[in-house]
């Protein structure tokens, strides 16, 4: 019997080191049929790296087009399909126009090209002059855009510069820096924009860097990571597209984009609208060599980034969050829980496994009013966890949104009794402190109503933690119905924020 005690504990620590794992957890990438979006945009020769604007309503890309050399194009999606592309004559050169990036407000197009005036180096072997690549800007001023300059500062080199692209929120420009005619040496890189000039560039870490033909990144657009493109191993052949967090500076581990995306061939200059992605392929089955193509795409964090504030002050608070959550498992439902310490910035990044989709989260800091909550990860949308602690203070107050009652009923729900009990052990603990339970409904119905159930349901409530050993004397009752919604508005997720049960410190 004690060896089978035993095995059960190490069988419930292994499971929990799944649910919770850091080593085994991946961020998962959810993809929709990968279409060739045709004509006009595509042809029998390269059209490559397209880049839109926020909108999604203009696309700027490159193309031979029967042309010796590529050529930057502009097309607008008008009704349901894209317009016929025009070169834009402003930005084209005699040589190589490629890899056009158009900033997202539509403001400026950078974009690479070995024109006159791009750096000169002699091949020591033959003596012959060669041309890099360098990126260069054109400014869209009242509907025209500008002659294109250099890009001022410290961009440029010998090497060739290439794929360059644009982030308003770091205010940070990425490029590919290789030799020339060596992908195998390409490096992926960063400079800042400073007083007018591109400074500081580095190559960026790995992860992202690893030589292994790492090239064309761009910012994801809620600026939480990246998608580029590389040659690493384990990819499906040539360059794949791969997608990596960041957070506080740090990237996480590229993920491959799957075998939806990615295919034997090239996969590169990825663009995202939304929750769609186009990228470049030479697959087979296009219109002719490169071609640009598109697919949904829902990229789901592993990683829960929590953040603890204090209410008044606003200060990042350094406290333990205890961390649960319940996995059905046959017949059974059982509880995982870990305890999650937050650093000098009151953060915290908790890594999870798909299966989980609720966690419950109770934090008890001493000073503080409890903090117990029910979340939903992907109604977060991948957004920090932001964990908001009341001070001790008269008329101070917090609000439970996961005590649930049967519809339009005073009854609780079992899944309720996690909560109040935890508020039971608090009030143990803290046995001067008097509350008001405060019940709020929703905006549907009548004042009349949802008053009452409002009333009934802090009744509920009370009785509850009177039964639980609560003297009933510490708490005192109150419905406000609809009358002091957190989102004045109606609709699910706003009916979920403001249906709580609010606690009200009376006496201290």
């Amino acid at each position: 019997m004690i060896e089978s005690d035993k095995y059960l504990r190490l069988l419930y620590i292994v499971l929990l080191l799944f649910i919770f794992s850091p080593l085994l957890s991946a961020q998962v990438v959810h993809v929709d049929k990968v279409i060739n979006i045709g004509p006009p945009i595509n042809t029998a020769d390269d059209d490559f790296a397209p880049s839109f604007t926020a909108d999604g309503k203009t696309m700027v890309f490159n193309s031979k087009r029967g042309s010796r050399y590529q050529d930057i194009y502009i097309s607008y999606f008008e009704g349901d399909a894209w317009t016929d592309p025009v070169p834009l004559t402003e930005l084209n050169s005699p040589y190589t126009d490629e890899s056009p990036y158009i900033t997202s407000d539509g403001a400026f197009i950078f974009f690479s090209s070995d024109r006159d005036g791009s750096f000169e180096t002699r091949d020591p072997s033959t003596g012959r002059i060669k041309i890099s690549f360098d990126i260069y800007v054109s400014e869209n001023v009242e509907g025209k855009w500008r002659n294109p300059i250099k890009v001022p500062g410290k961009i440029n080199t010998a090497a060739h510069e290439r794929s360059p692209s644009f982030s308003y929120k770091t205010m940070c420009l990425y490029y590919t820096r290789l030799p020339f005619g060596d992908w195998n040496k390409a490096r992926i890189m960063k400079a800042d924009y400073v007083d007018g000039d591109f400074i500081n560039p580095v190559e960026l870490p790995a992860p992202v860097n690893i030589g292994a033909m790492d090239a064309g990144l761009i910012p994801s657009p809620d600026g939480k990571g990246f998608f580029f493109s590389s040659g690493r191993p384990g990819g499906y052949g040539g360059w794949d597209i791969y997608y990596a967090d960041y957070y506080d500076g740090i990237f996480g581990e590229p993920v491959n984009l799957g075998d939806k995306i990615n295919s034997p061939q090239n996969e590169i200059n990825i663009s995202v609208i939304e929750d769609y992605v186009y990228f470049c392929s030479n697959r087979e089955g296009g219109q002719g060599r490169y071609d640009v193509y598109t697919s949904k795409i829902v990229v789901v964090n592993d990683k829960l980034r929590i953040s603890v504030l204090d209410k008044k002050t606003g200060k990042p608070m350094q406290v333990e969050v205890d961390i649960s959550t319940r996995i059905k498992e046959g017949e059974k439902q059982n509880t995982y829980s870990v305890k999650k310490r937050t650093d000098e910035n009151g953060k915290a990044v908790l890594k999870y496994q798909p299966e989980v989709k609720d966690l419950d989260i109770a934090v008890n800091e001493e000073g503080y009013l409890p903090f117990f909550e029910k979340i939903n990860i992907l109604s977060l949308k991948n957004d920090a966890l932001i964990l908001e602690l009341v001070p001790i203070e008269k008329e101070a107050s917090f609000d439970i949104h996961s005590i649930y009652f049967d519809f339009e009923s005073a009854k609780i729900k079992p899944e309720s009794y996690l909560y109040l009990n935890a508020f039971v052990g608090y009030m143990k603990k803290h046995k001067t402190m008097k509350f008001e339970i405060i019940g709020h409904t929703d905006l549907h119905g009548s004042d009349a109503f949802n008053d009452k159930l409002s009333l009934d349901r802090a009744v509920s409530v009370k009785n509850y933690l009177a039964g639980k050993g609560i003297d009933g004397t510490r708490l005192s009752v109150r419905g406000a119905g609809k009358r002091k919604p957190i989102i004045p508005q109606i609709g699910s997720e706003f009916d979920e924020k403001n249906r709580r049960t609010e606690f009200k410190l009376l006496e201290k």
